[in-house]
């Protein structure tokens, strides 16, 4: 029974990532609209976490099947099961990295962070912009927004962190470094 249920997991959750990414909504950024900018993961990066769970799932499959056939003296149960662990926290990983939206407005900007509710912050609210983290595919890194003495919200640097900014336009805020 225990075998089975890994299996179906191998099986199900990427067949159940490509067809979210195939035919769910499409997460293009969306710009210099009327009234907002709306600038979302790309497309690239998410999926090829996608094929990477694909691509583990056969493996992981194969594996398994060769280790019931005693090809490899491991047992397959355990073979599945480390292989489902990594493609369940790969898709938790791919659900929130999909949810993640930054949308900038005239005067304040709505960010849909990776776990938790939508955050808004007005521009003329901010107190200072800080650079955090290691620099990403996009070359930059992650910047903090400061309202009211707190961290109000990370803008994370996968998104285009450069428009970002220039609709922010507080350039006065922004630290140094980075």
């Amino acid at each position: 029974m225990g075998e089975r249920l890994l299996v179906a997991v191998a099986a199900i959750i990427p067949v159940v990532a490509l067809a979210f990414e195939h035919v769910g909504n499409v997460r293009i950024s969306e710009r210099h609209h009327s009234h907002h900018d709306t600038y979302v993961v790309p497309v690239e990066f998410t999926r090829s976490l996608v094929l990477a769970m694909t691509f583990m799932a056969v493996l992981g499959l194969l594996v398994a099947w060769l280790c019931e056939r005693d090809v490899f003296l491991a047992d397959a149960v355990v073979v599945l099961g480390f292989f489902d662990a990594f493609l369940v926290t790969c898709f938790v990983m791919w659900s929130l990295i999909c949810r993640y939206r930054v949308s900038t407005f005239g005067d304040s900007m709505a960010v849909t962070p990776l776990v938790g509710p939508r955050v808004w912050v007005r521009y003329d609210q901010i107190e200072r912009l800080e650079w955090t983290g290691m620099r990403v595919g996009s070359g930059f890194r992650n910047l903090e927004v400061w309202v009211d003495g707190r961290r109000a919200v990370t803008l994370l640097g996968i998104v285009d962190i450069e428009q970002i900014v220039m609709s922010i336009d507080r350039f006065d805020l922004l630290t140094k470094t980075g």
